[in-house]
């Protein structure tokens, strides 16, 4: 049995999927009252719901992807992992994709990767290298963190890391957005506003659940956590 994915889909793109499936396939009718309509090529299918969330077969990624819009130019999207974590190193990450890899990500279910399990975590981080224009980390193991704490709250500490990640990534890309994680958006905007002169700043909160490069700094930054942390180590 293939892989189930999912993404979401604006209005534009649930049309020209549509358009798509019924050169390639055929369309379904739908089985309740919170699903649009369902599609089949081949023995795969695809349902598309009300709310835009479509879910598919992953043979059927390229279908989807040809669906997607992205915007022109790359993008630049960090995110951090372990701030909530009380063993194991705070991770910052910053990705750069251009808007062929962020549809290619985004069918292949990236949006998703909240719900990621461990045992794909590799498995994507790599593809999301594969993909990145460019990518930067920072790991900050615990016995980091409990001497540079001392110079200011961990907010102040977590946006000069989101900055020193981008500024590297900048360095090789030169992107039309930089979009962050938020998490104290007066403090990340002080420590970004530099940055504004040569890209669109967005900061928001939840920002991996809508934008792809967000999530693919995410994952990896998920990833090099579970792969620099040292068993036990705590914070305090």
């Amino acid at each position: 049995m293939p892989r189930q994915l999912s993404t979401n889909l604006e209005d534009l793109e649930i049309s020209k999927l549509k358009e798509i499936v019924e050169t390639k396939g055929r369309i379904l009718p739908p089985k309740g009252e919170w699903e649009l309509f369902r599609f089949e090529i081949g023995s795969y299918i695809g349902i598309v719901y009300s709310s835009g969330r479509v879910v598919y077969h992953e043979p059927l990624s390229e279908i989807i992807e040809l669906a997607l819009c992205e915007k022109e130019g790359i993008d630049i999207g960090s995110d951090e992992a372990g701030k909530g974590e009380s063993t194991g190193p705070i991770v910052v990450a910053a990705v750069a994709l251009d808007q062929e890899a962020r549809r290619y990500l985004r069918a292949r279910g990236l949006l998703e990767s909240k719900s990621l399990p461990l045992s794909r975590l590799e498995e994507t981080s790599l593809m999301i290298m594969r993909k990145a224009k460019a990518w930067n980390v920072k790991v900050i193991h615990p016995e980091m963190l409990k001497r540079l704490w001392r110079r200011g709250n961990l907010n102040e500490l977590l946006a000069s890391w989101h900055r020193e990640v981008i500024q590297r990534t900048v360095e090789v890309v030169r992107p039309k957005r930089i979009i962050v994680d938020s998490f104290d958006d007066k403090r990340l905007r002080e420590e970004l506003k530099e940055l504004e002169s040569i890209a669109e700043l967005i900061i928001k909160p939840k920002a991996d659940l809508t934008y792809t490069s967000v999530a693919a700094a995410s994952v990896l930054a998920r990833y090099h956590r579970e792969r620099e942390s040292i068993g036990g180590t705590k914070w305090n």
